[in-house]
């Protein structure tokens, strides 16, 4: 879980720099922190609630990577966005609420949660199907393709700062340079 802790550091990074969809990146990783927090403190269900975390966290984690990657924003499946966004959340509750569950009632509804569980992971699955995104995912090629994404991104802004401190020169040199002209064209002398 702590490479996915360092991931989703970067994630949130990356989200930052995501124009359009950031917020609602952003926002994921809110929950998937929420969620990530749940698992590790569960007393009933701990493996369920891990292996559901991890499975979430590094789905949600590519989808980032992916659109953050993608340079034509109305290619991205806002729908499918926003359906990731509120499983993800019902995930984090999920877990909570599991973390929270003493080991008699975990015992006694077993199958009604293991059931809910499978759900959940099976949206979270529908979410990577709808972004296309491969199965096998590891967590060390999310860290490595989180990290190169981050650093084109920062670049890009950087690229964009410059240019835009260019731009500021420029005008500010043909501002003074109309000034300049106005004054004089609209200096008038006066006869004695």
């Amino acid at each position: 879980m702590a490479n996915l802790v360092i991931c989703l550091d970067i994630a949130e990074s990356v989200a930052k720099l995501v124009p359009v969809f950031g917020a609602v990146l952003e926002g994921a990783c809110g929950f998937l922190r929420k969620t990530i927090s749940a698992a590790e403190v569960a007393r009933a269900a701990r493996d369920e609630c891990k292996a559901l975390a991890e499975h979430t966290v590094c789905i949600t984690l590519a989808i980032i990577n992916e659109i953050g990657s993608c340079s034509n924003e109305p290619a991205i499946p806002t729908a499918s966005l926003f359906d990731l966004y509120a499983t993800i959340g019902e995930v984090e509750r999920r877990i909570t609420g599991l973390s929270t569950l003493g080991r008699l009632k975990y015992l006694t509804a077993r199958g009604k949660i293991n059931a809910e569980v499978k759900d959940l992971r099976v949206r979270v699955d529908n979410a990577r199907i709808a972004f296309k995104i491969r199965s096998d995912i590891s967590t060390t090629g999310l860290l490595y393709d989180l990290r190169r994404m981050q650093t084109r991104l920062e670049s890009r802004v950087d690229e964009l700062c410059e240019g835009q401190k260019a731009t500021h020169h420029m005008l500010q040199t043909i501002l003074v340079e109309v000034r300049g002209r106005s004054t004089g064209d609209a200096y008038i002398e006066m006869a004695d």
